[in-house]
């Protein structure tokens, strides 16, 4: 997927043709152009580095202009739970929300101890991070991912956005009991070194609707495994 067909320049960008059918939000320290071809044919919304204050309202008010319908909204990470407030918020809005790469929550040492680092030293810390989205074992799509996207967001990430980020992921929470009434699908990597795949497991079980579905062969990026487009498809 190309994102081509720029709607709102600030944040939020349409690709394909059409009217669209999913929202795909990123994780910390990327943006939609790291889902670049994983929906072919699909007509998606995505947007810039997710700033989480007042995430929800803009989103709706971007899909009152371009989507008649509700939509799958897809979060990885950071954009997991992002994804779910904006369907809990605005349940009219989504038909199917998935689940990529989530935990129930960062520990706050966690957090800060990754703030820290970004403020030291923020090159080093980004290029870490990404390593250990794809490690130990998409390391193909991370060989790609380094030659290209990984330079622009080295020079692109803004630092203010990334802490805001990190901000917000040290109090976020996602309780299976806040789970929206539309169908979930919680997606995991089977080798994600970032989340561990029991915890979002448990998170599925706990909520008594979401499905769950274990990706064995994928890493924490597990977007860019196969499943991911079936997921998104059977909403």
């Amino acid at each position: 997927m190309s994102w081509v067909r720029s709607v709102s320049a600030e944040e939020f960008t349409v690709a394909g043709d059409g009217e669209p059918s999913v929202v795909l939000l990123p994780g910390w320290a990327t943006d939609g152009r790291i889902f670049g071809g994983v929906l072919p044919g699909m007509t998606a919304v995505t947007s810039g580095a997710l700033r989480p204050e007042g995430f929800s309202r803009r989103l709706a008010a971007f899909l009152d202009r371009t989507s008649r319908g509700p939509v799958t909204v897809a979060g990885w990470s950071l954009g997991g739970f992002l994804a779910a407030e904006f369907a809990r918020a605005y349940p009219d809005r989504v038909r199917h929300l998935v689940l990529v790469g989530i935990r129930r929550r960062y520990p706050a040492p966690e957090v800060e101890k990754v703030r820290e680092s970004l403020l030291r030293d923020r090159q080093g810390c980004l290029s870490g991070f990404y390593a250990q989205c794809f490690y130990p074992s998409q390391m193909a799509e991370y060989r790609r991912f380094r030659s290209s996207l990984q330079k622009e967001y080295l020079r692109e990430m803004d630092g203010a956005v990334l802490l805001e980020g990190l901000s917000y992921l040290s109090s976020a929470l996602l309780a299976a009991d806040r789970f929206p009434p539309c169908p979930v699908t919680i997606l995991h990597g089977g080798r994600d070194a970032v989340a561990p795949p029991a915890e979002a497991e448990e998170i599925a079980g706990e909520s008594g609707r979401a499905s769950f579905r274990l990706l064995a062969g994928a890493g924490h990026a597990a977007f860019l495994a196969e499943g991911f487009e079936t997921a998104v498809a059977d909403g």
